[in-house]
């Protein structure tokens, strides 16, 4: 039987896919290599190895020269901000001493929370409104939560207008340190108010005595501040702005706070903090030092033609953890959307797994990442108490969120700190 054979022209077709195909294939595999790298240089600098293998005093150092800001703004010492071994591991022992606690209740966490949400609602209506100021309602909230998880102290004996007077200078005063950070200086007014609360330790080698303001800020700080914009961006997604993700949220969390610590149960609700996590960082960057810093002159001159040393610079250098966990080549085209199925089992990538760094990487990974004790996941469950606490008490069934119209529906919400001062929560009618 004769064979025929495709046509000159078909030849040429098939030719053509062919070429097509194959630079479309070398497109792709040059466009993932790219991206490999770039999240492997991402990586170097949350770990320190950018540095090489620098010391634990090195590691200090790179990361409190780009934090010495914070030591002006707050007087502030702590992991963050100091060069000292001994500072960084009291701290250390400190903040393991609060997570790791053998009578927290999230229970109570959630109670204290809900609480508090309740007299914001019901002080606005006995007022005539039927609103409430978002960012300064959650800032409050979120400050009062942390105060009673670390200190046991019943924040709702404290009169509002001090919550507002201290969330709100630590707002100022963040933003005083970014936009002038060789001018800003301690705050009189944070000071005095934070002295007001006579907040004493909680830890048994000082049991009773009453911490300074800069003992308080020092041990609250790293939670409160990397918490309160996390929960707020979190509740207005999930519950408000993207309204597919909503009923995903409210099955998720249905067992909610009564699941958590219990491992076998929080799995699905603790996904609601991690889609959080991811799509709001608490940390957008992770700023360390050039490592040239690492050197005094005469040892920079000798070792200049050391590309290892010297490639990045003087300048600082920073993890771009926002990218790293909104990039569309990594997290696909929906990277925007807040979906909690992401975290499900087996449906994470290698590359989605290395990109996830939700509390950076050892050797300084946040000590509210947990290990693998009974502290796993402090860091996500505090996220889900609080988000749904806001959902329950302020979600679509009591009220709506109005951001103003230059945010429609599903887009891309600020982050910044002061782009969140105009959203308001308007209640409906019925509420009480």
């Amino acid at each position: 039987m004769a064979v025929s054979l495709p046509s000159i022209g078909t030849a040429s077709v098939l030719v053509g896919t062919c070429t097509v195909y194959f630079f479309l294939l070398l497109f792709r595999i040059r466009r993932t290599r790219r991206l490999q790298r770039w999240v492997h240089q991402q990586l170097s600098i949350a770990n320190f190895d950018y540095a090489g293998r620098p010391t634990l005093e090195q590691r200090l150092r790179l990361r409190a020269m780009e934090n010495h800001r914070l030591t002006a703004a707050y007087e502030i010492r702590n992991s963050l901000t100091t060069v000292s071994r001994s500072t960084h591991k009291d701290f250390l022992n400190k903040a393991a001493w609060i997570l790791k606690r053998k009578d927290r209740s999230w229970k109570e966490v959630y109670r204290m929370a809900e609480t508090f949400l309740k007299f914001e609602v019901d002080t606005a209506l006995t007022r005539g409104r039927h609103s409430l100021c978002l960012a300064e309602s959650v800032r409050c909230m979120v400050f009062a939560v942390v105060l009673f998880d670390s200190f046991q102290i019943n924040s709702m004996g404290i009169p509002r207008p001090r919550l507002v007077a201290i969330t709100n200078e630590i707002n100022e005063q963040w933003l005083r340190s970014k936009r002038t950070p060789s001018d800003v200086a301690p705050s009189p007014l944070l000071n005095s108010t934070v002295a007001s609360l006579n907040i004493t330790s909680p830890f048994p080698d000082a049991e009773s005595a009453v911490l300074s303001p800069s003992e308080v800020l020092s041990l609250i700080m790293p939670q409160y501040e990397t918490l309160w914009r996390v929960v707020l961006l979190t509740f207005v997604t999930a519950y408000h702005h993207q309204p597919d993700a909503y009923p995903d949220t409210v099955q998720r969390t249905s067992d909610v706070p009564a699941c958590l610590g219990d491992p076998a149960n929080e799995k699905e609700a603790l996904k609601l903090a991690k889609e959080g996590l991811r799509l709001y960082p608490s940390n957008k960057h992770l700023y360390r030092a050039s490592p040239s810093h690492l050197y005094d002159l005469e040892e920079r001159n000798a070792e200049e033609h050391n590309p290892s040393l010297t490639a990045l610079g003087p300048a600082p250098v920073a993890a771009d953890i926002a990218s790293l966990h909104r990039h569309p080549f990594i997290w696909g085209n929906d990277a925007l959307a807040f979906r909690p199925a992401r975290f499900d089992d087996g449906v994470f990538t290698p590359l989605q797994r290395d990109a996830y760094l939700p509390f950076s990487l050892p050797p300084h990974k946040c000590p509210a990442a947990g290990t693998r004790g009974n502290d796993t996941s402090f860091g996500e469950r505090m996220v889900v108490v609080l988000v749904v606490a806001l959902g329950r008490r302020l979600g679509r069934e009591m009220g709506k969120v109005v951001l103003g119209e230059e945010i429609g529906v599903n887009g891309e919400l600020p982050t910044g700190r002061d782009e969140m001062e105009e959203w308001a929560w308007e209640g409906h009618a019925t509420v009480s």
